[in-house]
């Protein structure tokens, strides 16, 4: 490698972790270990919000140097120290709120400690559930504080409309259930460049894993892109390298075949 990676970010869903999955692969987790080792910085990038991760014990033990969330909107380090921050902007979510109250679209408007739904249908049930989110007031929730991502349950195929209603957005897909809408020119990479510029490193030190739609973009815009065997064809094809799935020790393979961790 002509640089050598000091910054290691992964996504959480389909690459940290299988799908439906309750633990981290024991490789994967020995990996990180190493990695760590080794003198890299290890980092989530996620599309889930802040109010996700405590939730998610599969990461426990794991000592993350910081965090990436909500596909790149929010940004921190491990002792809390934020490093970027960027929501969509009010105006368009007050345009917004008449064509979701039509439709009776399930939309959930995350701030970086709460999510609030305008209402819970067939689609957003288990979601919401699971996390523990609920209904209440999205219209005094945009007043009150900064929205930095829409996870909005729709089909693929009604994307397009919903933006129309939703001005300087954009969407990014990681699940077949809902859609994550991102203020325009939002997105992982953003947040890679603004943690990096905070650790005084350069792109060509970083080295980024995913598997989703929304992973896409990272994986062009890192040092190093590792598309999971499991990844979309997207993300694949965006990747310089693709590995095995995730519940395969394809993190692990990966790390070895450029030389960042050894064979322990």
């Amino acid at each position: 490698m002509s640089e050598t990676i000091r910054a290691a970010f992964f996504d959480i869903d389909g690459t940290l972790l299988p799908f439906r999955a309750t633990q981290i692969p024991a490789s994967t987790r020995a990996a990180l270990a190493a990695l760590r080792r080794r003198g890299v910085r290890i980092f989530i990038a996620t599309g889930r919000p802040p109010i996700h991760l405590p939730r998610l014990h599969a990461l426990d033990g794991v000592p993350f140097d910081g965090y990436v969330t909500m596909n790149g909107q929010y940004c921190f380090l491990a002792d809390g120290t934020e490093l970027y921050r960027h929501a969509i902007e009010p105006a368009a979510l007050r345009t917004l709120l008449p064509y979701i109250e039509k439709n009776r679209l399930s939309v959930g408007f995350i701030e970086k400690d709460r999510s609030t739904f305008n209402l819970i249908d067939s689609r957003s049930e288990a979601h919401c559930r699971a996390m523990g989110f609920t209904t209440g007031n999205v219209a005094a929730r945009i007043e009150a504080a900064p929205i930095y991502q829409l996870s909005a349950f729709f089909p693929a195929e009604q994307q397009a409309e919903f933006l129309a209603h939703c001005p300087g957005c954009t969407a990014v897909r990681w699940n077949d259930d809902f859609v994550d809408i991102l203020p325009s020119g939002g997105g992982k990479p953003q947040g890679l460049a603004h943690v990096l510029q905070a650790l005084g490193l350069r792109r060509e030190q970083s080295i980024a894993f995913g598997d989703g739609g929304n992973d896409v973009e990272m994986l062009r815009y890192a040092g190093i892109g590792v598309a999971m065997g499991n990844a979309c064809p997207e993300a694949k094809a965006a990747a310089d390298y693709v590995t095995g799935d995730c519940d395969a020790d394809g993190l692990a393979d990966a790390l070895r075949h450029f030389g960042l961790i050894g064979a322990e």
